[in-house]
């Protein structure tokens, strides 16, 4: 460290020191004959009007070998034998001489290029931070992630401000290399390595966490400004020993094609000159800079390498990251971590790929957020068919007829005439290493092809689904944040969903009351040869209060096989007195059947049990809602009998229930049937057991249930 930031004195001390030597060494010789002697030992020119500076002004040399071979010819010339001359005693003194005398100009290069180096620093820069970087001890996550570019991870939730902002690591095989090429810079030996591997595969992590246990006095420096190359070019001669230089994302500093030489050939420089060592060099990349980084041109009349320099800097010199973790990398950290953030990403990342579900999801979200229009109704809508229970696979023809529910008039009548090819570009766009929001699936050889393109939803999109806070909560009442599906979704669901799906999207039309649209689902699933939604259409119907309607759904799937849907064929067939056909239906049913059914009475009893015991569960839920509120996450806070005895309330209960329907709440029709029974508005109650709500919120006109099959 030196003693004085005086810039003055450090360079009238070097300029003194250089002008004596200079003095007893040339006696009538030009100073030119000095250069060229050093010029030939170096093999490149020192620039007369440089070395000119150094003795007039006391400039010191930007590296101290090309000054130190100027000094070594005027030394020679000025009378003192080199040891290679001599033998002996003699050789042994002057091999001391030398060493000292190295040594000594040396120190005072170095105070001199110190000084300058801090008279440029701002007032009251402390002169030990001379240097580029910063020690490795000040880096904090929250440098970590700024400075150095790691990617930040996916949000803790309710862990946030408890645990690190960056996720428990995972060392993996190829950390054992790496970690081994960082303790020999520990010891002395600097060098060079490049992490290559795809995005977010976790090169820029692996390299912190390598050597964020470096001893102290070691610095590191990611030259990033006024852009990367000039920093580097700028900088290289103010980097101390036991420095890391971090080239994230190399490309940018050994594939610019102006100053790819200059920063390749700076660095190896810096490698190759022990006095300046030991320094680090880490570097990330993707495999295909890599493959231009290293792949020699093919030879012939072909412009000349512009990457030279920089292939020789890294050749032999890179270690490969995998893109997925292995079984017992995987097996390691499940048994091991206790990071939630790792723990979601382990069981949801997709075959392996860890690290990119770590990095991908805030950026996933980030696309999803700032998408324009047409691409954000896109997602929306694939979002809002997944949650509802269509298949992986979307359609197209759904995709792009959904989305006009998911825009407002101002941009619809906006949108350009190829929105969708632009839209369909945007949300393909991987993310970090990870799938888009929308992706094309590409049948394998030997899986059917579909007749029309089909796009899959990202898996933690699908789990983000659609979220608001605008739904103005009851005092004291269960939050229920909630964006409806628009109407319009329903209707193309019918339409353009997967047949095979539409079972999965009845259930969910059920359990949000809408009973016109789960019937038509069913029928289309059972066009589609889905003979198991025939029992569920008719228990829509029989809870409804139309029984005779779910007549034939019962006996079509008691011809399907399903036994209690025989048995509540039977049972309805009898109450209606019509015995015959009760009969029929189950001699049918016991010849076809494998395991023959319960005999008639012995049938009758079950499902007259099983109807008992249904009526009880539905007598409990709604009686227990009056008075308990841990019937969640249905029920208000508010106590429900409380809510009845204040008819002012009864208009805000309703469209409170009527949200938590749309959340898909099981049971929500069930309880605003009874709350307008005990309002009074018995005909209200009526229509909506029977006929349930339309999409857009308003009870249904009467509707006719269509046969099974028609």
């Amino acid at each position: 460290m030196i003693e004085s930031t005086d810039l003055s004195t450090e360079r009238e001390i070097l300029r003194s020191e250089l002008r004596k030597l200079e003095a007893s060494a040339l006696q009538g010789r030009d100073r030119t004959d000095a250069i060229a002697e050093a010029s030939r030992r170096l093999q490149q020119a020192p620039s007369p009007t440089t070395v000119g500076g150094w003795f007039e002004k006391g400039t010191p040399a930007k590296d101290f070998k090309t000054l130190w071979t100027l000094v070594e010819v005027l030394l020679e010339w000025s009378g003192l034998p080199r040891p290679d001359t001599l033998t002996g005693l003699d050789r042994a003194k002057a091999t001391g001489q030398w060493v000292s005398t190295k040594e000594l100009w040396k120190r005072r290069w170095e105070q001199a290029r110190a000084a300058q180096s801090v008279a440029a620093l701002p007032p009251g820069f402390r002169a030990e931070n001379r240097y580029v970087g910063r020690p490795i001890a000040e880096f904090d996550d929250r440098l970590v992630l700024n400075d150095l570019e790691v990617h930040p991870a996916l949000d803790g939730g309710s862990e946030f401000g408890r645990i690190s902002a960056l996720p428990a690591y995972v060392r993996r095989k190829f950390d054992t290399r790496l970690g081994s090429l960082v303790a020999a810079a520990a010891n002395g030996q600097g060098g060079i390595v490049v992490l290559v591997g795809g995005s977010s595969t976790g090169k820029t992590r692996a390299c912190w966490e390598a050597v964020k246990n470096l001893p102290d006095g070691w610095r590191l420096w990611h030259p990033i400004e006024p852009d990367q190359p000039t920093a580097v070019i700028r900088n290289l001669d103010l980097v101390a020993p036991r420095t890391v230089v971090w080239l994230n994302d190399a490309q940018h500093y050994l594939l610019d094609r102006d100053y790819s030489a200059q920063v390749a050939s700076g660095l190896r420089e810096l490698l190759n000159d022990p006095e300046r060592g030991p320094v680090l060099i880490l570097g990330t990349t993707w495999p295909e800079h890599w493959d231009t980084l290293t792949n020699v041109p093919r030879t012939g009349p072909v412009p000349p390498d512009p990457y030279v320099q920089a292939r020789q800097l890294v050749t032999n010199k890179s270690i490969t990251v995998p893109e997925a973790f292995t079984v017992e990398e995987l097996t390691t950290a499940q048994a091991t971590t206790s990071d939630p953030r790792l723990a979601e990403a382990l069981q949801h990342a997709e075959q392996g790929q860890v690290t990119q579900y770590l990095a991908g999801v805030p950026a996933l979200i980030e696309r999803y957020n700032n998408a324009p229009p047409g691409a954000k109704a896109l997602i929306e809508a694939a979002m809002d068919v997944r949650s509802l229970g269509h298949g992986l696979a979307l359609p197209l023809a759904l995709l792009e007829t959904a989305a006009e529910g998911y825009l407002t008039d101002t941009q619809w009548d906006l949108l350009e005439c190829d929105w969708l090819e632009q839209a369909l570009a945007y949300v393909a766009c991987p993310v970090r290493g990870t799938r888009g929001p929308l992706t094309r699936i590409r049948p394998r050889r030997g899986q059917p092809a579909f007749a029309q393109p089909h796009y899959r939803l990202a898996d933690y999109l699908e789990q983000h689904g659609r979220h608001s806070s605008t739904v103005p909560p009851v005092p004291g009442a269960r939050d229920a944040l909630v964006v409806p599906v628009p109407a319009h979704t329903w209707d193309v669901l019918i339409d353009h969903g997967t047949p095979s799906g539409h079972a999965s999207l009845a259930r969910a039309a059920h359990a949000r009351g809408l009973l016109r649209i789960a019937m038509r689902l069913y029928q289309g699933a059972v066009e589609a040869g889905d003979t198991r939604a025939l029992r569920p259409a008719a228990d829509i119907l029989r809870m409804a209060d139309r029984e005779e309607e779910a007549i034939p759904w019962y006996q079509r799937g008691a011809e399907a096989g399903d036994l209690l849907a025989l048995g509540w064929a039977v049972l309805l067939l009898t109450r209606r007195r019509m015995t015959d056909e009760a009969l029929t239906c189950h001699r049918l049913v016991s010849e076809a059947s494998d395991s023959a059914p319960l005999g008639m009475n012995a049938l009758l009893e079950r499902m007259q049990q099983i109807e008992d015991a249904d009526a009880w569960v539905q007598r409990n839920v709604v009686d227990g809602a009056r008075v308990t509120t841990q019937w969640a996450p249905l029920m208000l806070r508010d106590d429900y009998a409380w809510l009845l005895q204040r008819p002012t309330r009864i208009a805000e209960a309703l469209e409170r229930l009527r949200t938590h329907a749309e959340a898909g709440n099981t049971g929500s029709l069930t309880l605003v049937t009874d709350l307008l029974h005990a309002a009074g508005r018995v005909d209200e109650a009526r229509r909506l057991r029977r006929y349930g709500w339309e999409p857009k919120g308003w009870i249904a006109e009467p509707w006719e249930a269509p046969l099974p099959g028609d």
